[in-house]
């Protein structure tokens, strides 16, 4: 079923748009390949550094994150399939978007359906109908909407370069984060205002994507630090598969704040973020904006404890080509308080609490079909509790439980248990079992038709047991690699049904059922002190049957997604004589039999030249393989074209 709030109608039959804008793309593609190459192969020219980022490959893996367990843990000994993109990365990469920032995560299925909409999951299930699975955070704001329990990429855009790291789990992580956090987690983490002190301007000019950034940051008396932003961007017309524009380009700009101090004997974190984003066919705008505080203290046992509060506004409105329109209205107010300490030697406990309300108006005048009611507001509510129990040296399980209750399908229990082994310096082995739920959207339970689909007040929440187990090595002390198995046990998916004797009006159920197994795996290797390779693979397969006495008229598609079978990637990051840096992106997709969207193999590169310590320029081209290719159906196919752009970045 069509996504309501996208835009309405299908676009009409128009002429191709001229192709002069392509045309410079088209030239730089083959000298950008050719520079790689020749680069990739004269070793002896370049300049022997510490390494590419000033971290080795002990270093990457002593990273702190904070997603898996809620407080500070190296990234080498977290007992989850964790994959961090640093801020480095992001840089080197060339990506102009946090969508396009995610292709980095080995473990993650990126698909861009047109200039505005991506597709983005975790293990599976990754179509606009069902990438509904995967939990994202923005400095601890959960960013999924109600009305579908999605993400809309098009409105969630952030400083890249504020950006301190991206924490990528694929699995459950329902007894810590709840909602959603079915498939995995994405925590986007932006850097302390105390670390963006400098003032800096970002520009990027191409033939499909223009953006500037510019932020200033400075000192709140003899205590805090602040910084302020704003950003404008614009991404260009897509390809129809019929070999005509699509129409769909959008802009938009954004501006923000955040401030860290000390106050009340803790630390204080205040910001906020304003938007507009307008989108071309059928013309739309999609505005907002959020404000958070969080407050944090640490005390002299080393124990912790954390209240943060957030309000967030987001608007939807779309107007179709044949008239009418549709708009969606929904306010966030989230409130949650942490605790972590320790309890005799070998106990490491975290617990908290926390209460969201969402208020959601959907109103629809483009079609028969709507929301009832019209306007709903739901809540969520939630306790939990987990402790990592030292059972011996390098040895540690964690037992933890969420209890859950929602307006719509009342209360779940998520536990877990995670056991995580260091068998020697090098090697890290663990294993887990996790229960994790997805709580009914507003359309599956609210959705109308007159005498096409009526309301579904018996849908119910989905429900996964997925069982994990990886493998962490130092293959060499400039090698590294992790592996990551598992299977996903699904029950009560949805499905739609028909009505007993006259089909329609159908219903939304819970007949589908089945499992998804699979493997993650991805490796770092400096082959030289100048000369970084991240090799990622990631393998999936799925089987899934009707419940007993169960029908679904849409198909099973519409909730299982259309995943690629595999997926294999290459990045490689080289730090070049006379501060010249070069990034070459490769990955290769397997194709989406179901819905015509073959197999693609793409490359982005980026040439960047420090030319003084406050200047950067750079030199990118995306997909510069193919002039177009596809990467999801939903119809109409759009095709993704080639493009390049010329960036300034200057520091001051």
């Amino acid at each position: 079923m069509e996504r309501l709030s996208d835009p309405v109608g299908g676009p009409a039959a128009r002429a191709p748009r001229k192709r002069n804008r392509r045309f410079h793309a088209r030239r730089l593609a083959v000298p950008l390949l050719t520079a790689a190459i020749v680069l990739s192969v004269h070793p002896a020219c370049a300049q022997t550094l510490q390494d590419l980022s000033g971290l080795s490959i002990e270093d990457l893996a002593d990273i702190e994150i904070t997603s898996v367990s809620k407080r500070a843990e190296p990234l080498g000994q977290a007992a989850a399939s964790v994959f961090v993109i640093t801020s480095d990365e992001i840089r080197r990469s060339g990506a102009v978007s946090l969508a396009e920032v995610l292709r980095l995560a080995p473990n993650l299925e990126v698909a861009r359906v047109n200039s505005q909409d991506y597709t983005i999951s975790a293990r599976g299930m990754n179509s606009v109908n069902a990438a509904n699975k995967l939990l994202v955070l923005i400095d601890g704001r959960s960013v999924y909407t109600p009305f579908f329990s999605s993400v809309f990429w098009d409105q969630q855009h952030v400083m890249l370069t504020d950006v301190d790291r991206i924490e990528v789990i694929s699995g459950p992580g329902g007894t810590l984060w709840g909602a959603n956090a079915m498939n995995g987690v994405v925590n986007v983490i932006t850097k302390s205002a105390t670390l963006t002190q400098a003032g800096i301007v970002d520009a990027k000019v191409g033939d499909f994507v223009q953006s500037g950034d510019a932020r200033w940051g400075g000192k709140i008396g003899d205590s805090g630090s602040y910084r302020v932003y704003a950003l404008a961007f614009g991404e260009g017309d897509t390809r129809l598969d019929g070999g005509s524009s699509a129409m769909d380009a959008y802009h938009g700009n954004q501006a923000g704040f955040r401030t860290d101090q000390t106050a009340f004997a803790g630390n204080l974190t205040l910001q906020g973020d304003a938007y507009e984003n307008r989108v071309g066919t059928p013309s739309g705008r999609r505005n907002g904006g959020d404000a958070l505080a969080r407050w944090d203290k640490r005390f002299a046992d080393a124990s912790t404890f954390q209240v943060q509060a957030y309000y967030d506004q987001q608007d939807r409105k779309d107007v179709a080509l044949s008239g009418g329109g549709s708009s969606d209205r929904v306010r966030t107010v989230d409130l949650q308080a942490e605790h972590s300490f320790k309890l005799g030697t070998i106990h490491q406990i975290v617990w908290g609490l926390g209460y969201r309300t969402w208020s959601d108006e959907f109103i629809n005048t483009a079609n028969i079909a709507r929301l009832v009611p019209q306007s709903q507001t739901l809540n969520l509510a939630n306790i939990f509790a987990q402790d990592t129990i030292a059972l011996r040296d390098g040895l540690k399980l964690t037992l933890g439980a969420k209890y859950e209750h929602n307006t719509f399908s009342g209360s779940a229990i998520m536990p877990s248990a995670r056991l995580g082994w260091q068998s020697s310096p090098k090697d890290f082995l663990w294993a887990a079992i996790s229960r994790a739920v997805r709580p009914p959207s507003r359309v599956e339970r609210d959705l109308m038709a007159p005498g096409i689909v009526d309301v579904s007040p018996d849908f119910q929440s989905e429900k996964l047991i997925a069982y994990e187990a990886g493998w962490r090595t130092q293959l060499t002390p400039r090698a590294s690699t992790s592996i990551s198995l598992y299977y996903n046990d699904y029950t009560d998916l949805r499905t739609t049904s028909p009505a007993p004797t006259t089909i329609f009006p159908v219903t939304f159920g819970n007949g589908l059922e089945g499992h998804t197994y699979g493997l993650d795996a991805w490796a770092s290797w400096n082959l030289f002190p100048w000369w970084r390779l991240d090799p990622g693979v990631s393998l999936l397969r799925k089987d899934f049957h009707l419940k007993p006495g169960q029908a679904d008229i849409a198909g099973t598609q519409t909730v299982l997604g259309h995943d690629p079978g595999h997926q294999a990637f290459l990045r490689s990051y080289m730090q070049l004589p006379h501060d010249v840096e070069l990034y070459v992106g490769l990955r290769q997709i397997g194709g989406l039999e179901e819905v015509s969207v073959p197999s693609y193999f793409e490359a982005d590169v980026r040439i960047g030249w420090h030319v003084s310590r406050n200047v950067e320029v750079s030199l990118a081209g995306m997909n510069l393989v193919h002039a177009y290719h596809a990467e999801a159906n939903e119809p109409p196919l759009h095709e993704i074209p080639r493009s390049a752009y010329l960036g300034v970045r200057w520091t001051f």
